[in-house]
């Protein structure tokens, strides 16, 4: 069996084959992962600000949907449609599911830990 690990530092890449692999989160690895196929990757993100999420900025995973899972505090998931924002509002103990090509963003309401999985292949961002 392999040691514990503590998401917010090391996430866990599920490949489509079936492995797992520990990936350690470094400085520069929101940088580096941008070049790099992760299939699924699971992890948490602690935020104690606005700022700490990507409030201006959307994102979108073109290869899967999305899961973002509430352990603490609260946000708005902030979803583009065709016709305007819809705003799915968390609490903790709360999922939401992005669907993919789905353009997103997230805004703080009350500090806390949100856990992800999503598929960072062909991931993009875009200021809004």
């Amino acid at each position: 069996m392999a040691p514990t690990l503590d998401l917010a530092t090391t996430f866990i890449h599920l490949r489509d084959g079936g492995d797992v692999a520990p990936v350690e989160v470094t400085p520069s690895f929101w940088g580096e992962c941008a070049g790099k196929r992760y299939d699924r990757l699971v992890g948490v993100f602690d935020f104690a600000s606005s700022e700490d999420l990507h409030p201006s900025m959307q994102e979108m995973h073109p290869e899967a949907d999305e899961v973002l899972y509430l352990v603490s505090g609260a946000i708005d998931v902030i979803v583009e449609t065709a016709d305007a924002e819809q705003t799915v509002a968390l609490e903790a103990g709360q999922a939401a599911i992005v669907p993919r090509g789905a353009w997103h963003r997230l805004v703080m309401r009350r500090p806390g830990r949100v856990l992800f999985i999503n598929s960072r292949t062909s991931m993009q961002s875009r200021n809004c």
